[in-house]
């Protein structure tokens, strides 16, 4: 890029010329950018595939494909039972049981779900809060969503 001023020639708020001419932004939150054949690829399906394990829906939805299993950790228990860091979805098929989120990494998500018809279960932190408090009652068929902050398990 290169800049050159005009010879003799004073005109206010003009003194520099850019060499090419800047291009004009696209709307603000917009982000133009093409795909290159060597890294994507369209679908019959409408489906586009951006590098490996990445696919953008034709609604627009980004998501991971392949690059190893891309099925998510269930652990159905019927007894008291503290979460592994494997763990994603955690069924409690009993009633009266402890459900234990360990000690939190930043960004780690878990389900739990009474899976039961009656009675309650409880989900707590291990040194953690959920939310505000220190456990949380499920009722029956009653679930939550737990994301670790780095502080406390913020619930869903």
């Amino acid at each position: 890029m290169a800049y050159s001023r005009q010879p003799n020639v004073t005109i206010a708020g003009r003194g520099l010329t850019q060499n090419p001419a800047p291009v004009p932004p696209a709307p603000a939150g917009i982000i133009q950018v093409g795909y290159d054949a060597n890294i994507a690829t369209d679908t019959s399906l409408g489906i586009v595939q951006v590098g490996s394990g990445l696919s953008i829906t034709p609604a627009g939805i980004l998501s991971a494909t392949g690059g190893g299993s891309s099925l998510l950790n269930v652990k159905l228990t019927s007894v008291n039972y503290t979460a592994t860091a494997s763990d994603y979805y955690i069924g409690a098929t009993n009633k009266n049981i402890t459900i234990t989120l360990p000690a939190g990494v930043v960004g780690k998500v878990y389900i739990v779900k009474n899976q039961g018809t009656s009675g309650n279960i409880t989900v707590k932190g291990t040194g953690q809060n959920l939310d505000s408090s220190g456990d949380k009652t499920l009722g029956s068929e009653g679930s939550l969503i737990a994301i670790f902050d780095g502080t406390r398990w913020n619930l869903v």
